[in-house]
Parts: structure tokens; sequence; C-alpha cells
């Protein structure tokens, strides 16, 4: 059976997560793992740390965990709650390794202004350093029902493990794949024949078994920016979910360069599947 793992801190952003989740467990016959970490729920933002509040800690998580997965929406689902005792967003790459998960989905209310840039979200902590595809998803009406993804790139054959991952990701759904190249004004503006062959170029990597033919499957965008390229395409063609590559920038190098891939999950109303490169 595949597993999903879903980190929560019991908010409104979560149960969307865990909604979404559902409906993706009901399709592919998974089982969903519920993760908690200590001290990111509402309500309770001290680490426990003396066996007295650790009871109490475990009493009120266990209530907690057996109101939030009282939802219609999860009947005929496995969930299993998983209390993690320490605080460390870093961690769930290793936990979903650790249980073989095929994909991990959180929702995020977004960041933005100074939070964005110093800090940034706990979603995006884990987008930044999780191997395996991430699922972001907001808190919003729009029914989940995925059947189209759009992968948004600008087809770098670095991208090449990132593309059989998210390829697998749309086998796993069910999903058909579509492409999106953002062609940009100034020093990265390619021509025509520039972006054929750099398509070509991707496609034979990726060992496409028509790689001319699938040059002519990939939308071309022009836009100010890949972030406005990739949500407004993403908008007007009405697209279940933004797949996207990830460079997993750290420290310095984050402040300095930045992430689409995060810029875009945390401003995209759609869902937006990542996978580090």
């Amino acid at each position: 059976m595949k597993t999903l793992l879903i980190p929560v801190d019991f908010s409104s952003t979560s149960l969307k997560a865990l909604e979404v989740g559902a409906t993706i467990a009901k399709r592919i016959s998974a089982k969903i793992i519920l993760t908690h970490m200590v001290g990111v729920e509402e309500g309770y933002s001290i680490e426990p740390n003396n066996l007295e509040q650790v009871v109490y800690y475990k009493k009120l998580i266990g209530k907690k965990f057996e109101e939030f997965i009282a939802q219609p929406f999860l009947e005929g689902v496995l969930v299993e709650p998983l209390l993690q005792k320490q605080l460390d967003f870093f961690g769930i790459n290793e936990l979903a390794k650790e249980l073989d998960a095929s994909l991990i989905i959180m929702g995020s209310q977004g960041s933005k202004g100074i939070a964005e840039f110093l800090k940034g979200s706990n979603t995006e902590k884990v987008v930044r350093n999780s191997e395996v595809p991430v699922l972001v998803v907001k808190e919003n009406e729009i029914n989940f029902v995925p059947e189209r993804i759009l992968y948004a790139s600008d087809f770098n054959l670095e991208t090449v493990e990132a593309y059989h991952r998210i390829i697998e990701v749309s086998m796993l759904l069910n999903a058909r794949i579509e492409f999106l190249y953002v062609n940009l004004s100034g020093k990265d503006f390619k021509s025509t024949s520039e972006m054929d062959e750099t398509l070509l170029q991707f496609f034979k990597a990726v060992k496409h078994p028509e790689p001319v033919k699938a040059i002519k499957t990939v939308t071309r965008w022009s836009d100010y920016s890949v972030e406005k390229g990739v949500i407004n395409y993403a908008t007007l063609s009405g697209t279940d979910i933004i797949a996207i590559p990830t460079h997993g920038r750290k420290g310095l190098s984050h402040i300095l360069q930045g992430s689409i891939s995060e810029d875009v999950a945390n401003h995209a109303i759609k869902p937006v599947l990542t996978v580090k490169i």
C-alpha cells in the first residue's frame, strides 16, 4: 500500500491538506500518515519539558487527532497519527524516506513581505529540503480532481531527474502532463530556434520516444517573471496542478537568488507540486 505523509498543526489549512490527501488516497488506494510536531499546534506553543507536561500533552494531542480526523471525507481511508517529539521541519524529508512515502501533502497560507524574505513559511522549509515530491495546497474552495498537471520548467538538463519523478506522480494520480516554457525579455530571452534546441536536447535526455514531436507540445509564454508567467498561464489554462522543479537553495544562496518554485508555491491559488533537483 502506498503512503501519503501529511504534516499537520490542526489548522484549517491542514484540514484542506487532509481533504486533498483523502481524495488522492481513495484514487490510488493509499494510507495517510498524519504527523504532528511538538509546539506547532494552535493553543499550545511551549514544548513540554517534564513528565507531567508530557502526559498532559499526549492526552491533548490525542484528543486533537480524534477531532481532526472525524471528517466524512475520510470514510474508507486508513489514517495513522504519528506524534514527533521535536520541532524539526527539516526532518520531514527523513521521515518521508523512512516511511517510503510517495508524496508529502502540506497546506499553506503563503507568506508575504519581510516575513517571507527573512524566514519563509514552514511549508517552504519542507519544499526546500524534501527529496520526496511535495504537494502544496491552499485553503480555498477549489475542488481537487486532478486531471491535468502543468509542468513548468526551463528544461535545463539538470532537471531531467525531477522530470521523471513528476511523471511518476502524474501516473500515480492518473493525470496527463502539459508543458510550459516561460520566455523572459532581457538577457534570459531565447529565440524560437534557441528554445527548440533546448527542448530537443531535454526530450532526448529524458528518452522521450518522439523528441521532435514533443517540442510541439510545449506552450511558450512571455511574461515579466517566471513566477508571473507560470501563475498567469495556469490560471488561464485551468490546469489542476502546477508542477515545478526546485533547487532547494539554502542559506545565503537562497536569500540572494530566491527560489521560483517556492515563490510559485507561496503565491499560486492552485495546488503546486515541487520536486527537488
